[in-house]
């Protein structure tokens, strides 16, 4: 950890400069290489960033790969509705007479339990309800048994003996590819599952029944007729609201919400780098050039809130940014406006949690952000793999992650014309949270810290001894001091200007305060 240069030693270095006519860069380049030699030597050097990235990019591994490894194995409360319309008939019997049935209940009840085994949620519940929750984002598929499905079993086993042209069974099953790609695939392998369970289930009483009636009336049962009963029903895959061109099959939403999370994220860190650099809080460069400001007497609750000014304008523009860009490539956007509107609530909460993480934890907080908005919100977020397909972790993680939110407040917008009840309530309502939760840390955390007197440039504060050999080990603290005016303006308070002009003279690499504070040094 080396120290900043102080205003001599700037004004004498500059940027881009050679010191005097007697620099002798090769003595000093051959004092950096024992210099770095040294440290390289010493394990507390290395050790600490390679056990940082090597954990934390192997925990980002384990989270990436635990999600999609076996979606299907995952699988579990995988919701999927039922609508049986079924009104039963008259099926014949062996010996020529009659029994009233309901093969759509039979059917209904074995679909229930077959697919519960394999994680699939099967729920029966009337028309209207089951299109609605397909319509929010509820459900991912609808499967419809129609009025006549026992009726037509009779007409079909009647037209085996008969000969005649029998009306076909048929099972709907609905998806809306808004929910998801991956949920639609899903849904799509169910109804497969389900056509030849289906099938053999009503196929083999349709196949003896029928037998026992043609031996009983003498008459041969061709293969064909056989062939026709044994799959008797067409399981169809419809989608009743198909996607516009433009939505990316389902996935416009995930990449849009990505591009809001990244904006509040690293728009953030971005905006911190600047304006610490302005405020002369740390240095600001430029290739080979190096530059440090005078620091200004700016509080660290002042320069927070200038921080989270600066990300709301951030938010409103790059929303709009971002619409054009849409635009321009020709993504489906549907409500234009609520989606920017949706976009500056998203990108502002984000901005102003993550400086906050950044203004109370400090280097840290860059972690912190790092794996709560992008390493455990990726894998959690159901855009790409339905969380009922992942582990349940992750839809444990989804419950607090902002980027889940804030997939289905953007598919709300984008696949189910901004309905609220679809997700986008939830999600405005938990970004507003959310966004209250970070001005509470940000504003509680760094008034704390200037009411205790922890301020914001070096020896602002005393380490404590066991943090200072931490940091510094066994050699000289690597801290500069700051002038007096710059100490008094940040407490509020004024320091005598005679002992205070004395005490800069006296003190080493102290700087007094220039007359304009935002010059370079």
């Amino acid at each position: 950890m080396g120290r900043h240069e102080t205003g001599d030693e700037a004004e004498r270095s500059g940027s881009g400069r050679r010191d005097e006519p007697g620099h002798e860069a090769p003595e000093r380049d051959a004092e950096a290489g024992t210099t770095i030699a040294g440290v390289l030597r010493s394990p507390r050097f290395w050790l600490a960033p390679l056990l940082l990235v090597v954990v934390i990019m192997s925990f980002m591994a384990a989270l990436y790969m635990g999600a999609v490894a076996d979606p299907q194995r995952n699988l579990h409360d995988f919701p999927i509705a039922l609508v049986n319309e079924d009104r039963g008939g008259d099926v014949d019997n062996p010996d020529g007479g009659t029994t009233k049935q309901n093969f759509g209940d039979q059917v209904a009840e074995g679909v229930v339990s077959t697919a519960a085994k394999s994680g699939i949620a099967v729920e029966k519940v009337d028309r209207t309800t089951a299109l609605n929750r397909l319509n929010t984002g509820k459900t991912y598929g609808v499967v419809v048994i129609g009025p006549n499905f026992t009726k037509r079993a009779v007409s079909l086993g009647r037209a085996a003996v008969l000969e005649a042209k029998p009306d076909p069974m048929a099972i709907d099953v609905f998806i809306n590819r808004g929910s998801g790609t991956f949920a639609s695939a899903v849904t799509t392998t169910f109804a497969d599952e389900m056509s030849e369970q289906v099938n053999a289930q009503v196929g083999e009483r349709l196949v003896d029944t029928v037998r026992q009636s043609l031996v009983k009336a003498d008459v041969p049962f061709s293969g064909a007729a056989q062939l026709a009963l044994s799959n008797p029903v067409n399981v169809r895959i419809v989608e009743p609201t198909p996607l516009p061109d433009g939505s990316g099959n389902g996935l416009s939403a995930f990449y849009f919400t990505l591009l809001l999370i990244l904006a509040g994220f690293t728009g953030a860190m971005m905006v911190s780098v600047v304006v610490d650099g302005i405020l002369g809080q740390t240095p600001i460069e430029y290739g080979p050039f190096y530059q440090l400001r005078q620091r200004l007497a700016i509080s660290r609750w002042g320069t927070l809130a200038t921080k989270w000014t600066i990300m709301l304008l951030v938010a409103v523009i790059q929303s709009a940014l971002y619409i054009a860009v849409c635009t321009a490539v020709g993504t489906s956007l549907p409500n234009a406006f609520a989606l920017w509107m949706f976009s500056v609530l998203v990108i502002t909460a984000v901005g102003v949690s993550a400086s906050s993480m950044m203004a109370v934890f400090g280097n840290p907080g860059l972690i912190l952000n790092l794996v709560f908005f992008v390493i455990l919100g990726l894998p959690s977020s159901g855009g790409t793999v339905p969380l009922e397909a992942s582990p349940r972790l992750f839809a444990w993680i989804a419950a607090v992650e902002p980027m889940h939110l804030v997939y289905l407040g953007s598919r709300a917008i984008l696949y189910f014309d901004a309905d609220l009840d679809a997700g986008l309530g939830r999600s405005i309502i938990q970004c507003a949270i959310g966004l209250l939760v970070g001005v509470l840390l940000g504003l509680g955390g760094t008034k704390l810290y200037d009411r205790k007197g922890w301020h914001r440039f070096p020896g602002g504060m005393v380490l404590p001894p066991r943090l200072r050999r931490l940091a510094d080990g066994d050699g000289p603290a690597s801290i500069t001091t700051p002038s007096p005016a710059h100490v008094a303006a940040v407490s509020g308070s004024r320091a005598p200007e005679t002992s205070g002009e004395a005490a800069a003279s006296e003190r080493p690499g102290a700087v007094d305060a220039p007359e304009d504070p935002g010059r370079m040094s």
